[in-house]
């Protein structure tokens, strides 16, 4: 499809349906990934309305219909095996403005809320995730924490700040350190069949890209991996000069908890390995070889290359290690270019 007909449709639609019509077609294209086979809960989420329930207002807030369908999967759920759903508990440890009580309200399901808040919109305020216990037990707990400092609460959208708001932790590590202590706690709280449903988003701070989803730790079965467009975003409206990809989703994990005594987890750990001291077997004399004329701009001899080499596990493993140069770059001589008295350079531009 070419712009002019993309054009002229959204024409139409603002024509016959006014302000309305940007909702209308994010709906429209979004339709044959938010409904599959039958079922109203798929891998990716969209709500362009947010719906009533919890207040628009209150920033970082999520669509009450994203609680609404993650519980009404799981009542579905229990009710296709035959549980009894009579006690069903929603539990919200961070509650902000009450979106969750909305959700379980409409679908006639108890609901507890907790926030740090001391007066908070509904629930029990002054609770420290980090600190208090979770007196209730739980079937379904929906956990949207902050986005580490991305929108501060504490002293912003309420009270001074505190010490123990996740929004205001010293640093990235620090933020994941404190959301984990929450996972594990959280789970504790779930019943037999229990699910915990996680939201989070991924952030870009001073040039640095973080994922929230892909560092938290994992605690159960992972039941599902849901995607969610964002929209209405205050940043919507900005341009920027600068080349980078924006964020336009967040990222639901439903983590199921089995069985109640044996609990599986993950956990990921960065690190980070030299090249220039490791040898690998996908890491070939060319690859090797490039990296390291790429290391120093992308101009070097073979006597410099060879210094740099000699103590390389691969030239260890090899007494004709300057030989294996010679020819590599002979077999790649359209990639390393001859500068004469032995000097070769890279056929690009090193960044």
């Amino acid at each position: 499809m070419n712009n002019a007909s993309i054009e002229r449709a959204a024409a139409l639609l603002e024509q016959e349906f006014g302000p309305d019509w940007l909702s209308i077609a994010q709906y429209l294209g979004t339709e044959n990934l938010r409904y599959r086979v039958g079922k109203e809960l798929t891998s990716f989420m969209a709500f362009p309305d947010r719906g009533i329930g919890g207040s628009n207002q209150w920033r970082g807030n999520c669509s009450p219909e994203v609680v609404s369908a993650v519980l009404r999967y799981v009542l579905d759920t229990k009710r296709y095996y035959g549980k009894d759903i009579s006690q069903f508990t929603l539990l919200d440890p961070m509650s902000g403005s009450g979106t969750s009580k909305a959700a379980a309200d409409k679908l006639g399901v108890r609901s507890v809320l907790y926030d740090l808040n001391p007066t908070p919109a509904y629930g029990f305020g002054n609770w420290n995730a980090l600190k208090n216990d979770v007196e209730e037990s739980a079937d379904l707990i929906f956990f949207h924490p902050p986005y580490h400092d991305i929108i501060r609460y504490s002293g912003n959208m309420w009270g001074k700040p505190h010490p123990d708001d996740l929004s205001r932790c010293e640093n990235y590590e620090d933020f994941l350190e404190k959301l984990n202590l929450c996972i594990r706690k959280f789970y504790m709280a779930l019943r037999k069949d229990g699910r915990l449903a996680v939201l989070v988003g991924d952030i870009r701070s001073k040039g640095q890209f973080y994922s929230i989803q892909h560092d938290m730790m994992r605690m159960g079965d992972f039941e599902s991996f849901l995607v969610k467009g964002q929209f209405n975003c205050v940043s919507d409206s900005r341009r920027y000069e600068k080349p980078f990809i924006p964020i336009v989703t967040e990222y639901m994990l439903l983590l199921h908890k089995q069985d109640v005594l044996m609990i599986p987890f993950h956990f990921s750990q960065n690190s980070c390995f030299s090249v220039a001291d490791t040898d690998l077997t996908a890491l070939t004399w060319h690859h090797l070889i490039r990296m390291t004329f790429e290391s120093v701009g992308g101009q070097m001899s073979l006597i410099q290359l060879y210094a740099r080499l000699q103590h390389h596990p691969k030239a260890k493993k090899n007494a004709h290690y300057k030989e294996r140069i010679r020819a590599t770059i002979y077999e790649h001589k359209d990639q390393y270019l001859s500068c004469g008295d032995g000097t070769y350079r890279l056929s690009y531009q090193v960044a």
